[in-house]
């Protein structure tokens, strides 16, 4: 636009304009405003056409969606990947309800893919007369409630029931839970209190397919459901896990052993049982150990039925075992120490409860691949300043020497043993790949002191001694330990680590030196909990090293937040990420 140099001069200046230019300015003024409102009008259709294009846009891509090209067998298979190994539960929000909500298409594939209804958890209400005022014997408020949790289960037992007959024939996965901190003083085998009686009623019929199930319920419930489902139905069961719990016996009295006969199925390969408040008689099911390749006790188990059990596992491949020592034989039992062979076993997770045991000594697993250990009750702080520092770790030295040939991953936690005791044991573990030390919220001595003046373990025994210096700090070392663990690709230091950011830097920087020159595997991954808080950040230097010598590193160091102080592992701030600056 071109103006009047008067008006142009007009702007640089304060001046008051003639009469004519005054009236010039208005008629232009005038005409601008009419060319802005035909502008914004013309805008205004613009922006309304566009919105209409956009949704004919919308239409045709919805019509032309890749989607609509899948044929029914391809969406099978993406409805099945959206189960994967998870129980779904009923729900319209999640998979694979939600799949039948979108479009007439998607919901007749669902409804006819066998595959996504195979697995299922089932929540139980539990007891009505916990929701009333049932120790004031309000009769009238327990038959209230009785009629929400009749009309509830009717709804809950049909949708079950729906749901399972269209899984076809496929093999079902099942997870029953019943509330279990409903069992104070309602645990009863009286049937007028059986909630769960309509749920198991309609599941009966399907017990033929059942290959996997889960529970956790009161063993009253347990005992229900074995009632109301024989066993000799359940042909394909592969995998049972009971979580199971049982009133405590009176007071002075003896646990008394409960029978499981769920551990008699020939077909049955994983079991994994915790119970709660009670025992089972492991030496009953003799005959049936053979067959199983998976094995999980979570309650303890005494080492004499253990081996008694092993001896007889011929085919375990997986054992995940909480071994108590009693302090009394009072059955009169000897331990056997004959060897138990365990040929198959790839995988053994053992804590010693109490004492050490002599029995890990007969157990011989020459294949073994991961092993996990903890002694979670022979911390240091539990020794008193006069008495033996530690005990040797005479069950994990066998294992590890019994295995040391295909060992390939460690778990064992150093705040059990001195320094010198898991060099020892990691001297063994030659061929180990993947070393974790400790867990994620390990043991820590006192909480309420904010500051560690010691390690439990040196992290400085990794370092590979390339220069003179590092030479100079490992010269004191036994020659098998001046290379530990040679093979060496993932690290895990959990529980709050004191060693400073040069010394990890130094550390790191060894073995990639080392793995340059073909002396030791590349560290490929390495995690690091502190005590103490960042003082560089040296991750980025680290990774660049090993990306120059040609290998790629992932580092996670995490650090206590700073300005923090009593941290505790059960602290909810304790090793959450540093906030941004």
């Amino acid at each position: 636009m071109q103006l009047d140099p008067i008006l142009t001069e007009l702007l640089r200046s304060n001046e008051l304009p003639s009469e004519a230019k005054r009236q010039e300015t208005i008629g232009l003024r005038s005409q601008a405003n009419g060319d802005f409102l035909h502008i914004d009008t013309e805008i205004q259709r613009l922006m309304a056409k566009r919105e209409q294009v956009q949704k004919s846009l919308d239409i045709y891509n919805t019509i032309l969606s890749p989607a609509r090209r899948l044929l029914p067998d391809i969406l099978r298979e993406v409805f099945h990947h959206c189960i994967g190994e998870t129980y779904p539960i009923l729900s319209a929000k999640e998979a694979p309800m939600v799949l039948t909500r979108v479009c007439s298409q998607w919901r007749s594939v669902a409804l006819s893919s066998p595959r996504i209804w195979t697995r299922l958890h089932i929540p139980l209400p539990g007891d009505p007369r916990m929701f009333t005022n049932y120790a004031m014997n309000d009769r009238q408020a327990v038959e209230l409630c009785r009629q929400e949790f009749s009309k509830m289960m009717q709804i809950r037992c049909q949708a079950v029931k729906d749901w399972l007959d269209r899984s076809g024939s496929c093999p079902l996965s099942l997870s029953i839970a019943y509330p279990l901190d409903y069992i104070s003083g309602m645990d009863t085998d009286n049937d007028e209190d059986d909630v769960a009686g309509p749920l198991f009623q309609i599941i009966h019929p399907f017990a033929p397919r059942w290959e996997h199930l889960r529970l956790s319920m009161p063993l009253s419930v347990y005992r229900r459901l074995e009632t109301r489902v024989p066993l000799h139905s359940l042909s394909m069961l592969q995998s049972f896990t009971g979580n199971i719990l049982a009133p405590g016996p009176p007071l002075g009295a003896a646990f008394t052993p409960m029978p499981l006969h769920i551990i008699e199925l020939p077909s049955l390969e994983a079991l994994s049982l915790n119970f709660l408040q009670f025992t089972i008689n492991l030496g009953r099911y003799r005959n049936s150990w053979n067959h199983l390749t998976n094995i999980c006790f979570e309650s303890p188990v005494s080492d004499t039925d253990l081996l008694d059990l092993l001896r007889q596992c011929h085919n375990l491949i997986i054992l995940d075992v909480n071994m108590q020592i009693p302090w009394v034989r009072s059955d009169g039992r000897e331990l056997n120490l004959s060897t138990v062979l365990l040929p198959h076993l790839k995988s053994l997770k053992l804590r010693e409860m109490g004492s050490s045991s002599s029995a890990i000594f007969a157990v011989n697993a020459p294949s073994l691949k991961l092993l996990q250990y903890r002694c979670p009750h022979r911390y240091r702080a539990s020794v008193g300043p006069n008495e033996p520092r530690i005990f040797r770790p005479e069950s994990l030295i066998w294992l590890i020497s019994n295995a040391a040939a295909t060992l390939e991953t460690l778990s064992i936690d150093p705040i059990t043993f001195e320094q010198e005791q898991v060099l020892e044991c990691l001297g063994l573990a030659v061929h180990v790949k993947d070393l974790t030390f400790g867990d994620k919220f390990a043991f820590v001595p006192d909480p309420e002191e904010d500051i560690r003046y010691h390690d439990f373990f040196d992290l400085g025994a990794f370092t590979i001694p390339i220069t003179e210096y590092d030479s100079s700090i490992t010269s004191n070392m036994p020659p098998q330990n001046q290379f530990l663990l040679p093979n060496l690709e993932s690290l895990e230091a959990n529980g709050g680590y004191i060693i400073g950011d040069e010394k990890v830097c130094r550390i790191l920087t060894s073995r990639i030196q080392a793995a340059q020159r073909g002396m030791i595997s590349p560290l490929r991954r390495v995690k690091i909990q502190f005590w103490r808080q960042k003082e560089d950040d040296i991750v980025p230097e680290i990774v660049a090293r090993a990306r120059e010598a040609g290998m790629l590193m992932k580092l996670d160091l995490l650090y206590r937040p700073p300005g923090s102080c009593n941290v505790g592992p059960f602290s909810p701030s304790f090793l959450l990420p540093l906030p941004e600056p």
